[in-house]
């Protein structure tokens, strides 16, 4: 690994003022004027001639608390915490970052990332019913963000994608053998299982709080029909709301699986036959009467269907090492220049991801 110690001021001169000189017969006094020197931007890092400055690593330490504050709103103290243990590493995450997206810049696949960041942003901007680049820019800035922050954000997430994707997944596939793949799929039945799948019609009569008791009873004629044999599809074409999709197709609903279901229509449905109606049941706004149409148990998908599933996941399960020895290799192969306060930052980082590694391979023993 190619590391300098080094401290270099970006944009810091000295510049030396014009000096009068004497003309003949004359003594003329002259001086130099020093102009201050102003620092711009602090170099923190160079990645193969790239710089990382203080303004960036500022940027993450501000990304990393908006972060934190996000996930523990309540808890100043644990986002103190956490922020102390994970800031001194932030500028080896900014020299990586680099190392991704020069290996990236090799590979060829800058066009094809930034043409992702972008889709995503108009994305997300459309997803917030927001009209155009400019509205979804003004939003971001009313959070304390910037269109830029989205976007290296967005970008930085593909880079790892992609590069990862090529360099360390792609070869981690190859490598699990077909004896591995199948004890894993022997092992972890539930990872291939398909939920269970159910079929119901519905009779939904929605309600005011004016308008409840009448719906109510409406609800209850209903129920007296099906009960002296009227066919459901006739008495849900009849009995529920105009507007309600259903109606139209006697109450047939599209297929649920069996997670999709809320627990109080679940526990409800268990206790029929296919054919067989629930009592009428009250909802927040609507009395509802179901039919169970048909019930597919769970079953786990075959073997030769999920085998590159079940190859992906092992892959992931070896990653994270393998991510770590990748990203030792780029750092070596790379010329990282480093400020003298933060000559140690790799070495540092390293010894803690060997650390984590060890405390974390203890747990899962």
């Amino acid at each position: 690994m190619k590391i300098h110690s080094w401290w270099l001021l970006a944009g810091c001169g000295l510049g030396v003022g014009a000096a009068l000189l004497p003309l003949p017969g004359m003594v003329a006094d002259w001086q130099v004027a020093a102009q201050e020197a102003v620092v711009i931007d602090e170099t923190l890092a160079s990645v193969n001639k790239e710089l990382i400055t203080r303004s960036m690593l500022r940027r993450a330490e501000n990304a990393l608390r908006r972060d934190l504050q996000e996930q523990f709103p309540n808890d100043p103290a644990k986002q103190e915490e956490i922020f102390a243990r994970l800031q001194p590493r932030l500028l080896v995450s900014l020299i990586d970052e680099r190392l991704i997206a020069q290996r990236a810049e090799e590979m060829g696949l800058l066009p094809e990332i930034e043409a992702q960041v972008n889709a995503t942003i108009l994305e997300l901007c459309k997803q917030n019913n927001l009209e155009n680049l400019d509205a979804c820019r003004a939003a971001m800035e009313r959070q304390g963000l910037t269109m830029e922050d989205i976007r290296m954000s967005y970008r930085g997430q593909f880079l790892r994608q992609a590069v990862y994707g090529q360099d360390v997944y792609s070869v981690l596939i190859e490598q699990v053998t077909n004896r591995e793949a199948e004890e894993y799929y022997r092992t972890h039945p539930a990872d291939f299982t398909e939920p269970g799948e159910i079929e119901i019609s519905e009779i939904h009569i929605g309600f005011t709080p004016e308008t409840q008791a009448a719906a109510e009873a409406r609800a209850r004629q209903a129920q007296a029909e099906l009960r002296a044999g009227q066919p459901f599809a006739e008495v849900a074409r009849k009995f529920s709301d105009e507007k309600r999709a259903s109606r139209a197709n006697g109450g047939k609903l599209p297929p649920y699986k069996d997670n999709q279901l809320a627990e109080a229509f679940r526990a409800e449905l268990d206790k029929l036959k296919p054919g067989e109606v629930t009592p009428i049941l009250k909802l927040e706004k609507a009395y509802q009467i179901l039919r169970l149409d048909a019930r597919r148990p769970p079953s786990v998908k075959p073997f030769a269907e999920v085998r590159d599933l079940v190859k992906r996941l092992i892959a992931q399960q070896r990653a994270e090492a393998k991510i770590r020895e990748y990203m030792r290799g780029l750092r070596a192969k790379a010329l990282i220049r480093l400020a003298e306060p933060y000559r140690n930052a790799l070495i540092e980082a390293e010894k803690a991801e060997e650390a984590e590694a060890a405390e974390g391979g203890k747990k899962n023993g």
